[in-house]
């Protein structure tokens, strides 16, 4: 199963509405602050990856596209985003 697939099935499974891709789960109501830390704990067990401090941005972790695209580059998968 590649990375979009892994985190659409955890979404899946801990929010109960259907979200597109690009949503922000935080803006729409659908999630609260602890949801956010508990999204950390997965990405670092389901991918084997650590979340630094300068990467606890909500920005990195507020949609599916976001999540997928925090892991790729933490994975080595593609270049993080020129600021």
């Amino acid at each position: 199963m590649n990375v979009r697939a892994r985190i659409k099935d955890h979404f899946a499974k801990v929010v109960a509405e259907t979200i597109g891709d690009e949503d922000d789960v935080f803006e729409l109501g659908l999630v609260d602050s602890l949801f956010a830390i508990q999204l950390v704990t997965f990405v670092e067990k389901e991918f084997s990856i650590v979340a630094e401090r300068e990467d606890l941005d909500i920005r990195n972790f507020c949609s599916i596209a976001a999540l997928v695209a925090f892991v790729e580059t933490k994975l080595g998968l593609t270049t993080p985003p020129s600021s």
